[in-house]
């Protein structure tokens, strides 16, 4: 009997075995045929209108590190806001693939992360077309989303994404770059530097040619 290998081109050894069809992965620790559809199942947001979104999304993961999924807001702890930005740990942590005989899944526990209210919270229409355009900005930003929670306080939807360092301090004034500590620009205090430098050589060489032309005068 002729069997249709679905994905057969992206199947390979590399990627480990499948443990639901025995079949190489389609990724690493990834099979499209059976991982999106096992993602999919066991959870809810409380509203059908999201996880019909989350999942339709969950059902177009192509590798197991870009799942995005429902994030319950109670496994988010130490929530802080910072500026405009909320940092928080994920306590179950981020997808990641382990390599020791084959590729595994696992994860990297009590991770930071960035949150993102998405303001259109009360009309879920307009969430929904929100959460989608927000998730193609920060992924042209090289941004990585890891899925969506709601504050349990104010019943916001916030976006869950990658914390990067740079963005939680305000911008410089002088080169409109985010501050590396706060109130505070290596890249323009190195510049300065270096142009104080060159003033101190550049002073230092005009002390030393006067120097010189003055002991030249008297020689003569």
């Amino acid at each position: 009997m002729l069997v249709f290998n679905e994905f057969g081109s992206k199947r390979n050894d590399r990627n480990g075995k499948c443990g639901n069809c025995n079949r190489y992965n389609t990724s690493p620790a990834w099979c499209q045929t059976c991982d999106p559809q096992k993602i999919a199942l066991g959870w809810t947001s409380g509203n059908n209108n999201i996880d019909y979104c989350i999942k339709e999304l969950q059902l177009n993961s192509t590798n197991y590190e870009d799942v995005i999924e429902w994030i319950p807001f109670n496994r988010l702890d130490n929530i802080q806001k910072i500026g405009e930005e909320f940092l928080a740990v994920w306590l179950d942590g981020v997808r990641l693939i382990q390599y020791i005989k084959e590729p595994t899944q696992s994860r990297n526990p009590s991770c930071r992360v960035k949150l993102k209210i998405l303001h259109e919270s009360n009309n879920l229409l307009k969430c929904l077309c929100k959460l989608k355009s927000d998730l193609i900005q920060l992924k042209n930003n090289n941004s990585k989303v890891y899925g969506l929670t709601q504050n349990t306080s104010t019943d916001e939807y916030m976006l869950v994404f990658d914390f990067k360092r740079d963005s939680i301090y305000e911008k410089c004034l002088s080169c409109n770059r985010y501050n590396t500590s706060p109130a505070w620009c290596n890249h323009v205090t190195l510049r300065k530097q270096q142009k104080d430098g060159q003033v101190v050589i550049k002073m230092s060489m005009i002390v030393l040619k006067n120097f010189n032309l003055k002991l030249h005068d008297m020689e003569i």
